[in-house]
């Protein structure tokens, strides 16, 4: 383990802590969406990287499996944008269509993880 995780993780063990006797109410609610900003992060990041590694094998056999990492990816960005944006109350949905885009991150992951497996063999 490098020392930036470390060090990140020093920070962020306590706050989510349960028994820190010094943090409030309004200290929980917002470790959500720090949370949530992380995520959002590392998904477009990561969605940067697919597209990257798309372009590069663009009309290939791998081809298929990364425009489905690319969605995928694309999908679970756009599931953490909806998640913040109702916890900093810009809307509301009557029903949790973050768990629909989690569940579309989740199936497209598994088809592109298949379609990369039939194509090495």
């Amino acid at each position: 383990m490098n020392y930036k995780t470390l060090a990140l993780a020093a920070v962020l063990l306590p706050l989510l802590s349960n028994t820190a006797s010094a943090a409030t109410a309004a200290d929980f609610g917002r470790i959500p969406v720090l949370i949530n900003i992380v995520i959002l992060a590392g998904a477009i990041a990561s969605l940067a990287v697919a597209i990257r590694l798309l372009s590069l094998v663009r009309g290939g056999a791998l081809a298929k499996g990364w425009q489905l990492w690319v969605l995928s990816f694309l999908t679970l960005a756009l599931g953490q944008i909806v998640i913040l944006a109702e916890k900093l109350n810009f809307f509301a949905l009557s029903f949790d269509i973050a768990g629909v885009f989690y569940l579309a991150t989740v199936v497209l992951w598994f088809m592109g993880l298949v379609q990369t497996r039939r194509v090495l063999g």
